[in-house]
């Protein structure tokens, strides 16, 4: 008599362990929600904080990353050769032969379908491969989001017309529950944030050049009702969940001091004849800064943690290369 029992495959054994490495490399407040029927998202991690120092209480971030998680006891590691090269989000890859970087790299298979999935997901809500292997315990990431645009199209227009691609992870992308190296899976978290006060932003500057006059719609307006908008506008930019978390992007933290500092000057109050002054330094310095956060976030910070030249020399402590202060900026 052939009486089968209950059985599990080798693939069901390394998604078990996968699962559990990935949720001993997170802080225990951290929790891993399962996607359920697999379409290319495995998992949401959603963040926590704890409120007080005993760690007795954590509330939810309300930011989430999705997860592609990935097990497999036979990775390739290797290195991937990265040349030297232009912004590939202002034009095709053109290349310096002449200068390049030899990156530690795992490499793993992705099916072609998995990437358009991600692509049409758009950029706002980070998709995270992370690749375990079951025989070291060790899990590396990278955004998917952004290594289509950054690496995979540039390097490949034409790769959806693929069955397969190989995926370059970074080696110093492990996932471990140190703070340098949870900075990344935060920043990730902050993403949609980012977007959202990004179109706050830029609302906002357009109407202070509005009041200016240096639109071609303009709309006169009293200094108080004036003063009012900036008011309104930069307790409401400072309201935003976006300030906390990014000691390791310097520009935030100079965004919100300069903030701070509007608000404070409000309240002391601006004399009639420091109003225009007052008006052009919002302007010119304070929210045309934080207009720009945006394009330094397209061109910088979604670069980060992937396989290129820019990103090995922007994206991890200098402590990693040499013991200096941290590179980001």
């Amino acid at each position: 008599m052939d009486i089968r029992r209950k059985r599990r495959s080798v693939n069901q054994v390394r998604e078990d362990i996968s699962v559990q490495v990935l949720r001993e490399k997170l802080p225990e407040a951290w929790v891993v929600h399962s996607y359920g029927e697999d379409y290319g998202i495995d998992c949401v991690v959603e963040l926590f904080d704890y409120l007080d120092e005993d760690q007795t209480l954590a509330e939810t971030l309300g930011e989430n990353i999705f997860i592609q998680l990935k097990g497999s006891g036979s990775i390739e590691y290797g290195t991937k050769r990265a040349y030297h090269r232009g912004n590939v989000a202002k034009g095709p890859l053109n290349e310096d032969r002449a200068k390049f970087d030899d990156i530690p790299v795992a490499k793993f298979q992705l099916e072609v379908p998995e990437l358009l999935t991600v692509q049409a997901m758009g950029v706002a809500v980070p998709v995270l491969l992370i690749l375990v292997d079951t025989n070291t315990k060790s899990a590396y990431f990278v955004c998917l989001n952004d290594y289509i645009e950054k690496v995979l199209i540039p390097e490949d227009p034409k790769f959806y017309e693929k069955g397969h691609k190989t995926i370059h992870i970074p080696l110093a992308n492990q996932i471990l529950n140190l703070e340098n190296n949870l900075v990344p899976l935060r920043a990730y978290g902050k993403r949609s944030k980012m977007y959202g006060a990004f179109g706050t932003f830029h609302y906002q500057h357009q109407e202070i050049r509005r009041a200016r006059g240096l639109t071609s719609v303009g709309e006169p307006a009293s200094q108080d009702c004036v003063l009012a908008m900036i008011k309104t506008f930069t307790e409401a930019s400072l309201r935003l969940d976006i300030w906390v978390g990014h000691e390791f992007w310097k520009p935030m933290g100079w965004s919100q001091n300069e903030l701070e500092d509007i608000q404070a000057n409000i309240e002391a109050g601006i004399a009639p004849k420091e109003f225009d002054a007052f008006l052009e330094y919002c302007d010119v310095h304070v929210w045309r800064r934080l207009a720009n956060l945006s394009s330094m976030y397209e061109e910088l910070v979604r670069e980060w943690f992937m396989p290129t030249s820019l990103a090995l020399l922007t994206s991890y402590p200098e402590e990693e290369k040499g013991g200096e202060a941290d590179a980001r900026a």
